[in-house]
């Protein structure tokens, strides 16, 4: 007996799929930031500014967020409103603006950094030690890949989106 025909193609099945570990992964650390009153995107903003003051125009916080620049404006504000971090001038570009963390803002971006690697740490020790290098660097190779896939092959869809959020070199072993 053969299948009756579908126009509708079937749901495609997780099988090997990390997604479903992404998924546990980011509401569990975006569950653990709500704890400091904070957006999973303004905890990734105000950790960026914090981490790469040198990176920190509007465009650069944008792509750390994984959100467009039009919408980067609302959450610059909240950090700016928070006293958090501020708009100052470009040095070196009167036509731009940086974000410099304050002193309250480098304070909360390192006590909720600071958290988040112990919560990471801990939930690590489930697994061997001698097994994390190589864990590491299946993820390092595994992030790669999906970089390079999104630069070379971005989804065939409407809308701007978003630029591939690019590793910044230091952060790389």
């Amino acid at each position: 007996m053969t299948k009756p025909f579908s126009p509708v193609p079937a749901e495609p099945s997780f099988g090997n799929s990390l997604l479903p570990f992404l998924r546990q992964i980011v509401h569990a650390y975006a569950w653990r930031i709500r704890h400091w009153d904070l957006s999973l995107e303004k905890a990734v903003a105000l950790i960026h500014i914090h981490a790469h003051p040198d990176e920190s125009g509007p465009a650069q916080v944008a792509g750390a967020c994984c959100v467009p620049r039009q919408t980067m404006t609302s959450l610059l504000d909240s950090l700016e409103r928070d006293g958090l971090a501020r708009r100052t001038p470009h040095p070196s570009d009167r036509r731009k603006k940086i974000m410099v963390i304050t002193a309250k803002g480098s304070r909360l971006a390192k006590a909720v950094l600071r958290d988040l690697l112990d919560v990471e740490k801990a939930a690590m020790n489930v697994v061997e030690p001698e097994l994390l290098p190589k864990i590491r660097s299946l993820f390092e190779a595994y992030t790669g890949e999906l970089a390079r896939l999104n630069r070379s092959r971005p989804p065939a869809v409407g809308g701007a989106g978003i630029a591939p959020y690019p590793v910044p070199a230091r952060e790389r072993p």
